[in-house]
């Protein structure tokens, strides 16, 4: 009998895309699957379409909560799950069908708990090209995993394949901005290694959104508490990459100030918010000089923001 793999799917207002996604899963060549969805309180047919489906399929079974986010919908899918090994796929995007064999293969024959692939970035409209040559697979150290993780590189849940035993004990924030980013860093952690192909077996749509046309809101600074917490996990267990995450917090304050210049934002809105950022750069002055990792267009623009704000607003 083939190991039970489930599939969780956080859903919410996409009832544009979640057809596209479920049937990319239940085409999956590996049959013995357990497939949730977590319908987040959506508030467009998005509910219903999960309802379709599993009344058509056995392996399907949807959970319908009130709105919570994507961190606690995954958690929830997860303690409702049944698979051995997990996944977790955007519900508007799709893998391919060899997906989850692939991944289980590799997980197979390195002997880990976890395994990932490339994660390919489609235009709208573009079809995504599927591999046909032969790749090469590899095992990845922690050392060689972390600072491509920093880098955010593997930061994202989708594209792996997780043995269930890796989520004992793992903090799931309530905060869903980069909420990836700060329960991956507790995966990796403990010396783990991964197997890693970069064959692209899993694929999202990619949409222009420059900064310039962001509307500020307050979930926006759910992405400044994430990596905050991944900078505080990585001080106290390993302090070898305390850089890395402290010049990820440094870049994610700079891009929530540059949002702020957009004329339709009413700052008063979010004054604490960034009083609660500000006064981080300005007790951090000293060690933003000295982090190597930060790039040297941050670092600059960071300094200004605390010597010059019309200087910054003017340059970002």
């Amino acid at each position: 009998m083939s190991i039970l793999i489930s599939i969780i799917i956080p859903v919410y207002n996409v009832e544009h895309y979640i057809r596209r996604c479920i049937d990319s899963v239940l085409i999956q060549d590996y049959r013995e699957l357990d497939v949730v969805l977590v319908d987040d309180g959506s508030t467009d047919n998005s509910g219903e379409i999960c309802d379709e489906f599993a009344e058509k399929d056995e392996r399907v079974h949807v959970i319908h909560q009130d709105n919570q986010g994507a961190s606690i919908a995954r958690l929830n899918g997860l303690k409702s799950s049944q698979g051995e090994f997990v996944t977790f796929v955007d519900s508007d995007d799709w893998i391919s069908p060899n997906y989850v064999s692939k991944l289980y293969k590799l997980i197979d024959k390195y002997q880990v708990n976890i395994s990932s692939c490339r994660v390919c970035r489609v235009h709208k409209g573009q079809d995504a090209q599927m591999n046909k040559a032969k790749v090469e697979s590899q095992l990845l150290s922690f050392d060689e995993i972390m600072p491509r993780f920093f880098k955010y590189e593997f930061w994202g849940f989708p594209g792996k394949l997780y043995s269930r035993s890796l989520f004992n004990h793992i903090d799931f924030p309530n905060a869903s901005l980069s909420e990836d980013y700060y329960v991956m860093v507790q995966l990796f952690n403990n010396n783990i290694q991964m197997a890693y192909t970069k064959e692209s077996l899993y694929y999202y749509e990619y949409h222009e959104n420059s900064l310039s046309h962001q509307k500020l809101t307050k979930r926006a600074f759910e992405e400044f508490t994430n990596v905050k917490a991944v900078y505080d996990y990585t001080r106290h267990h390993m302090p070898e990459y305390t850089e890395y995450a402290f010049s990820n917090v440094i870049g994610t304050s700079v891009k929530l100030f540059a949002l702020s210049k957009n004329k339709n934002t009413n700052i008063e809105l979010f004054k604490n918010d960034y009083s609660h950022i500000y006064a981080f750069l300005m007790g951090h002055f000293g060690e933003i000089l000295r982090c190597k990792p930060l790039n040297f267009k941050v670092k600059f623009l960071s300094y200004l923001l605390l010597i010059n704000k019309k200087l910054f607003f003017l340059l970002v």
